[in-house]
């Protein structure tokens, strides 16, 4: 349903044009991290197109039998293919093949969704390729992926690319107020510890988490052996590396003695203000440099996480002891 839907309102109205002008293209990609609503968009456009009733515009009526069929998960021309184990494998593209020139059994086009389709192997993803080389007029696949790089170039090329953000903090803060009743400073701080994600944003409010933080060990940690493991940590939700850089902005605005509304965590501020003697300005800022090349390091190279991971911890133990 569009009420899903939180942001993205240019790729959607884009996706809504198709629709009402019968333009629908026979391939897509969403491109985007993980949890920045590629697959709501997804299901959304699919709703739209099978929807049976006449007047839709914007939104899938959700009574019709198109609509009532999608939500029992049963509807005959929708197939959402997710990794079969680690990869999506050949037998999963040969069994679309063996379907997808048929023509659609309830509505006027069969939809394909392919969650984490970045995990293609090569031969699925060569076998795709012939499909989309000469798609049906009837059908459309849509391929979610979090790192299209990793899509052949040759299948890119032969999709509509639409590039999915995170949401900017003011935009999610708004959202999240109108959609779930919460103060202000709670949701501009969910907003911020998010990173703009907005399937981020919604675990933090659904496990209540703004309300349980503690100050990451690393920030008052002395000994660089622990480096190591707490590099271990990292590896294992490269998302709190995120967080990592939130919680250096509130000490650095604590040192410069700003707006305590400006914070993220403002329930662990007595416990930042103990932290913040240790710190000066100049480590600070070095500190957040350090995590964002970090992040960027692991994103555009091959290189060993846990390395990358490792050095950037024993850079930021400096840093604090400094």
């Amino acid at each position: 349903m569009l009420n899903d839907i939180i942001g993205h309102k240019k790729i959607v109205s884009q996706l809504q044009n198709a629709v009402k002008t019968e333009r629908i293209a026979g391939a897509y990609i969403f491109s985007g991290i993980k949890g920045v609503g590629k697959e709501t968009v997804a299901m959304y456009f699919a709703r739209l197109i099978l929807c049976e009733n006449e007047d839709k515009r914007t939104i899938p009526c959700q009574a019709c039998r198109g609509c009532r069929k999608i939500e029992n998960g049963n509807h005959p021309d929708l197939r959402i293919i997710r990794p079969d184990g680690s990869q999506i494998k050949i037998g999963q593209i040969r069994e679309l093949q063996q379907e997808i020139h048929y023509q659609p059994i309830d509505a006027e086009r069969k939809i394909y969704i392919f969650i984490n389709s970045e995990r293609m192997n090569i031969e699925a993803a060569n076998s795709l390729l012939k499909t989309l080389e000469e798609p049906p007029s009837v059908s459309t696949i849509v391929l979610l992926t979090e790192n299209i790089e990793s899509i052949l170039p040759t299948i890119r090329s032969r999709c509509q690319v639409l590039p999915f953000y995170p949401l900017t903090e003011q935009e999610l803060t708004e959202s999240l107020i109108d959609r779930f009743a919460i103060d202000k400073q709670t949701a501009s701080s969910i907003a911020i510890l998010s990173g703009g994600v907005v399937g981020n944003a919604i675990s933090l409010i659904e496990q209540d988490s703004i309300d349980e933080e503690s100050v990451p060990e690393i920030l008052f940690e002395t000994d660089t052996l622990a480096a190591f493991r707490l590099a271990e940590e990292f590896e294992g939700n490269l998302e709190s590396l995120d967080t990592l850089i939130s919680w250096y902005r509130d000490l650095l605005f604590l040192q410069q003695e700003a707006p305590i509304e400006l914070l993220t965590h403002t329930t662990a501020i007595e416990q930042l203000k103990t932290l913040v003697p240790r710190y000066s300005r100049i480590r600070l800022q070095q500190s957040i440099k350090t995590v964002f090349k970090t992040k960027e390091i692991l994103k555009n190279t091959n290189v060993t996480k846990i390395l990358a991971l490792e050095v950037m911890c024993l850079q930021l133990l400096r840093d604090g002891s400094g």
